[in-house]
C-alpha cells in the first residue's frame, strides 16, 4: 500500500497517530472483522503496543474490549468512503478522538488524538452539576427531596400517568409531640428523630415513590400508582408500627397520618386538601394513627386506623390545627 522512497519512514515518524486496516466483510456483507495494514510509532504508543507491533493482526486480537459499533464505522468508512468521528475509552481511563477517511477502497484510517484530559475535565464539571442538582433537590437534614422539588415531582406524575386507571395516593405525616423533644433534649435529638423517620419512610416505600420532607416534623409521600386503598391502609399501617417500635421507644414521638387516593385527573392541591383534611380528622381524634380519604368516592366512609386518644380540637402536639396549602 505504500512505496518505499522513504514516504514510510516520514509516516512512521510523524507526530500525529494513525493507524490504516483493511476490513473484512461477511457473506451478507457486513463488517465482521479488520486487518491492520499499518500503524505508527505514535499510535502505537497511545494503544500501549511495541513500535512496528500490530501490522497484520486481526482487530479483534489487538483490542479484546472493540465495541461492534467502532467496526460498523470503521466499514461505512472503508467500503462507502463515509468520514466519521467518535471517542474511544482506552485503559487506564483515557480517551481518544477519532476520525475515519478512506485512503484506498476497502481501507479504513484512523487519527487518532489524546483527549483524556479535556474528556475527564467534563467529567469533572458533570459530576459537579449533578452534585449541585442534587444538593438543591434535596432537604439537607434527611437527604429527602425537599418540599419544592417534592411536589414538583408529583405534579409530573399525575400529569403524566404510568397507565390508563392508574391511581395516585398522596401520603401526608406529622409526628405527634414532636415539639417536646426539641424543648425536653434539645435540637440535637430532634434531628436525629427527623432522620430516623426518614429512614422508616425509606423503607416504607418504593424507590420510584417520591418521599420529601414537607417542612418542620412534617413528610409527605407521593404514590404515582397506587393498586387500591388497601394498599395504602397497610402501608400507613407499617409507617406507625415501625414509628412505635423505633422513634417512639427512644424519644417519645409517634406519626399520625393523612392520606387521599384519586385519580390523576384531581389536581395536586385537590389531593393536598384531602389530605391535609383526612390528617386533621386524625389528629382532632387521636395520634399514631391514620385516616384514607378516596376522593373518587365521594359517599365513602374514610378508612380510619386505631387511634391513641388526643385533646379534642387540638393537633396532638397542643397546637391549632388549621393548615394551609404551601406557596408552590
Amino acid at each position: 500500500m505504500l512505496n518505499q522512497n522513504g514516504e514510510l519512514d516520514v509516516l512512521r515518524d510523524m507526530p500525529v497517530a494513525f493507524s490504516v486496516f483493511r476490513v473484512l466483510l461477511d457473506e451478507g456483507g457486513r463488517p465482521c472483522d479488520a486487518v491492520c495494514a499499518y500503524v505508527n510509532d505514535a499510535a502505537a504508543r497511545i494503544e500501549g503496543l511495541a513500535c512496528g507491533q500490530g501490522q497484520g493482526t486481526p482487530l479483534s486480537q489487538m483490542y479484546s474490549d472493540v465495541d461492534p459499533g467502532m467496526l460498523a464505522v470503521m466499514g461505512e468508512t472503508a467500503h462507502r468512503g463515509a468520514k466519521q468521528h467518535f471517542t474511544r475509552r482506552i485503559a487506564d481511563a483515557r480517551y481518544l478522538s477519532i476520525q475515519t477517511y478512506q485512503p484506498l477502497p476497502g481501507y479504513c484510517a484512523l487519527v487518532m488524538h489524546d483527549v483524556s484530559d479535556l474528556a475527564h475535565q467534563e467529567n469533572a464539571r458533570k459530576a459537579e452539576r449533578e452534585q449541585l442538582e442534587h444538593r438543591a433537590a434535596r432537604d439537607p437534614l434527611t437527604g429527602l427531596y425537599n418540599v419544592r422539588e417534592g411536589r414538583a415531582l408529583a405534579k409530573r406524575a399525575l400529569a403524566s400517568p404510568r397507565w390508563v386507571g392508574a391511581r395516585g395516593a398522596l401520603f401526608m405525616f406529622d409526628l405527634d409531640d414532636f415539639k417536646q423533644v426539641n424543648d425536653e433534649f434539645g435540637h440535637d435529638r430532634g434531628d436525629a428523630v427527623l432522620k430516623g423517620f426518614a429512614r422508616v419512610l425509606e423503607r416504607s416505600f418504593r424507590c420510584s415513590d417520591i418521599v420529601y420532607r414537607a417542612g418542620g416534623d412534617e413528610f409527605s409521600a407521593f404514590v404515582p400508582d397506587i393498586p387500591c386503598a388497601c394498599v395504602a391502609e397497610r402501608i400507613c399501617a407499617e409507617v406507625v408500627a415501625s414509628v412505635e417500635a423505633t422513634v417512639a421507644s427512644s424519644a417519645g414521638v409517634t406519626v399520625s397520618i393523612g392520606v387521599a387516593v384519586g385519580r390523576p385527573t384531581h389536581a395536586f392541591e385537590a389531593f393536598y386538601r384531602a389530605a391535609d383534611q383526612a390528617l386533621y380528622g386524625i389528629k382532632r381524634t387521636g395520634k399514631s394513627s391514620y385516616r384514607i380519604a378516596d376522593m373518587d368516592d365521594v359517599g365513602a366512609r374514610d378508612v380510619q386506623g386505631p387511634a391513641a386518644p388526643c385533646e379534642a380540637g387540638t393537633d396532638g402536639d397542643g397546637e391549632a390545627a388549621a393548615r394551609t396549602l404551601p406557596a408552590a
